[in-house]
């Protein structure tokens, strides 16, 4: 399991790397085991998402079973965590960049803690003071993960913005298709309010 040093590292890592601080790639486990060990954080999340789509369901209907839907959500965050990494080894390979992709995927893994944190409490205030502003603070979170996630990719494949933006483009328009997919085969629908 991880431990809090290593939990405190590695987010406080991330988090000076959004800042655009290249310092936070030290304080991050960069080797073999640490690129696995970054993965872990997923585990602790889990919760913390599971909660978030409590959140999305109930103001939705599906044409599933809740156990199809348990089951297909699980996928989902499982291909979320892994599909972007995957990616990314190929594309740092194509651009010279195949010795830092270890601490990229670290960096981002570990960002994600701050990301999820973030969006679900944003999320859940705007629901429960605004509703009708859901959709408008959603969309700043995307946005604002996508500058985040660029910087991150900026400063650990030392690249520079435009590829770290298209990158990060990359990165979120995986997800957006990823969700469409699941959804579709969940039958998702929002209720009319």
């Amino acid at each position: 399991m991880l431990t809090l040093i290593e939990i405190t590292r590695g987010v406080s890592g991330a988090i000076r790397l959004m800042k655009g601080d290249p310092s936070g790639l030290a304080l991050l486990d960069r080797s073999r085991e640490g690129f696995w060990r970054s993965f872990r954080p997923a585990v602790l999340l889990a919760p913390l998402y599971a909660f978030y789509l409590m959140m999305i369901y109930d103001g939705a209907t599906t044409a599933s079973s809740e156990p199809r839907v348990a089951a297909l959500e699980t996928l989902r965050y499982i291909i979320d965590w892994t599909l972007f990494p995957v990616v990314l080894l190929e594309l740092s390979r194509f651009m010279g960049r195949a010795k830092r992709y270890i601490g990229s995927v670290v960096a981002l893994n570990w960002a994600n803690v701050p990301f999820l944190v973030a969006a679900v409490g944003l999320s859940a205030l705007s629901r429960l003071i605004a509703p009708s502003l859901v959709g408008v603070v959603e969309l700043a979170v995307i946005l604002a993960t996508l500058v985040l996630v660029a910087r991150i990719l900026r400063c650990t494949l030392d690249i520079p913005w435009v590829p770290a933006i298209a990158l990060a483009a990359l990165n979120l328009w995986l997800g957006l298709m990823l969700g469409l997919i699941i959804n579709g085969f969940i039958g998702f629908t929002f209720e009319a309010a």
